[in-house]
């Protein structure tokens, strides 16, 4: 075997990789290939590229003839976990399904290209050597695979039920999908009226024939008396019966365990009702629906550098701590991106904050982005007041959850609250449909707003089972998704996701304070997207 960072395209690499090529092809005048494969081997070089055994898997890549690792151009990069193909700059790979590959009278491909149906052998010269049975070369789109003779039969047993390896959770005439939700205990309520309004979407879906004739059938896995049992009731329902997704999961506190025991078996996490996912979602195939706070205190800085004069600074304030410090670094980040003014920030130990220490470092502020407890704004504002200092004053809703009307007046309409979700987003159709859903199915009346957001998440898997197809499967479930632009549920900001987008709606609601009318006022037109 060759080793790639050597290699790279070299003369002498590119005249070791055809005598490879050719070295490999002698193995097409061996009879049989080795004894019958083992599909399950051949599942993880086909997923991954790589060898069960102690082997080793290279491709050959272009004209050039480059090496890689097997692991770097595997199988479903390409021709997707189901082998239907996936088009990728302009090429679209063949559906490579052991039906389609041996169909009886051949095949005629778009560039005029005709060979016979293929076998076992002509599948592994084609694999090794580029060539179709017909005698056909094809173009270098395709690499080529160095590949021994039991790697290659357990890859060839895994293409012949590649086409019946369907994800957890699907069958014929039903979709499983899955919520992990407080049922019972002190949030029984809760997680049963989420509960009950995605049961009650599903219902009017499968009314109508539900997806591709399939209906979608909801499990409720129940919260455990403690985080790690919630974990294993996960687990154990990931395990048997099997879903397919979660969705609308009840996820605060939990983001970061449900998120690593996913995207361990690849499961789609659909809409999860938390506060903020933090930041280790990005690859993983969760779809989140609202903004978590790094996305909303950049809404805040863009807002903010519209009102600042020059030589301001922007102040950051809050407590120590792993969270805001995440956090001021995504104010530094956005500050940057906008060419904007320098951030100062100023943190306390948990029990140490100094209000009038605080209010004598910002006297050149023009903003002030904080991150405490609402006490602890409560004292700075009051010290603020006193000594004549009115910077705008910039807060995240889940900080400060309590009402701010009787702030001091001199911060009448500058103090600006974030919000990742606003009673505007909910339109009149919107509001119509959920009504008709809580009187068809008698809904609780308790829990509106997470029940909306439930609604929400039901609706956004709907759409990503319609975009997926009647050959459904994870893979294609998340690329539906990742297509999704301003895509509208009416009851959330409009939705837009991507390979590298994982948050529907980036950005925020920004309201001032009017303390004169004792309000809350949107800035604008309310929702701000980050810039």
């Amino acid at each position: 075997m060759f080793d790639a960072t050597t290699l790279r395209h070299s003369a002498a690499g590119r005249r070791l990789a055809r005598a490879a090529v050719m070295g490999s092809c002698l193995f097409m005048v061996v009879p049989a290939l080795a004894a019958d494969g083992d599909p399950q081997r051949g599942r993880q070089i086909y997923v991954e590229g790589s060898s069960p055994g102690d082997g080793a898997i290279n491709a050959i890549v272009g004209d050039e003839e480059v090496v890689l690792p097997g692991g770097a151009v595997p199988c479903a990069s390409c021709h997707g976990r189901d082998g239907l193909g996936r088009p990728e700059g302009g090429v679209l790979p063949p559906d490579i399904r052991w039906s389609e590959l041996v169909k009886i009278y051949g095949h005629v491909h778009e560039d005029g290209r005709r060979h016979p149906a293929f076998d076992d052998a002509s599948i592994a010269r084609l694999i090794r050597a580029g060539i179709d049975p017909g005698d056909n070369r094809l173009e270098r789109t395709m690499p080529l695979y160095q590949i021994s003779e039991r790697d290659m039969a357990d890859l060839l047993a895994y293409m012949k039920q590649l086409e019946r390896d369907v994800d957890p959770g699907i069958a014929s005439d039903r979709v499983r999908v899955g919520s992990l939700l407080p049922l019972a205990g002190p949030q029984a309520s809760l997680g049963q009226a989420m509960a009950a309004v995605m049961r009650a979407h599903f219902e009017e879906v499968n009314g109508r024939g539900g997806i591709f004739g399939r209906r979608v059938d909801l499990l409720g896995i129940p919260y455990g008396e403690t985080p790690e049992q919630s974990l294993d009731e996960l687990t154990e329902a990931l395990a048997s019966p099997g879903i397919f997704a979660l969705v609308g999961a009840y996820t605060v506190g939990r983001d970061q365990q449900v998120l690593d025991l996913l995207r361990a078996d690849g499961v789609p996490l659909v809409g999860p009702f938390t506060l903020d996912p933090g930041d280790s979602f990005t690859d993983s195939a969760a779809f989140y629906l609202y903004p978590g706070f790094e996305e909303q205190v950049r809404a805040l800085t863009d807002h903010a550098l519209t009102g600042l004069g020059v030589n301001e600074r922007v102040l950051v304030v809050g407590p120590e701590g792993d969270r805001v410090d995440r956090l001021i670094r995504a104010v530094e980040d956005q500050l940057r991106r906008s060419g904007g003014a320098e951030a100062l920030a100023v943190r306390y130990p948990p029990g140490g904050f100094d209000a009038a220490g605080i209010a004598a470092g910002s006297d050149r502020a023009g903003t002030l982005i904080f991150l405490g407890g609402q006490n602890e704004l409560d004292a700075l504002l009051a010290v603020l007041a006193g000594a004549g200092q009115m910077p705008g004053i910039y807060l995240l809703s889940s900080f400060t959850p309590h009402s701010l009307i009787g702030a001091p007046p001199e911060f009448n309409e500058r103090i600006v609250i974030a919000y990742p979700t606003y009673s505007s987003d909910v339109t009149a159709q919107g509001l119509a449909d959920y009504r008709g859903l809580a009187e068809r199915y008698q809904l609780p009346r308790e829990h509106v707003q997470a029940q909306i957001s439930a609604l929400a998440a039901a609706r956004l898997l709907v759409e990503g089972l319609q975009r997926a197809g009647r050959d459904v499967s994870r893979q294609r479930f998340v690329e539906g998704l990742e297509g999704l632009y301003a895509y509208q549920t009416g009851l959330t900001p409009p939705l837009t996701y991507g390979p590298n987008r994982r948050i529907g709606a980036r950005g925020a609601h920004l309201v001032t304070v009017d303390l004169v009318n004792k309000t809350y006022v949107p800035v604008g037109n309310g929702w701000h997207d980050i810039r």
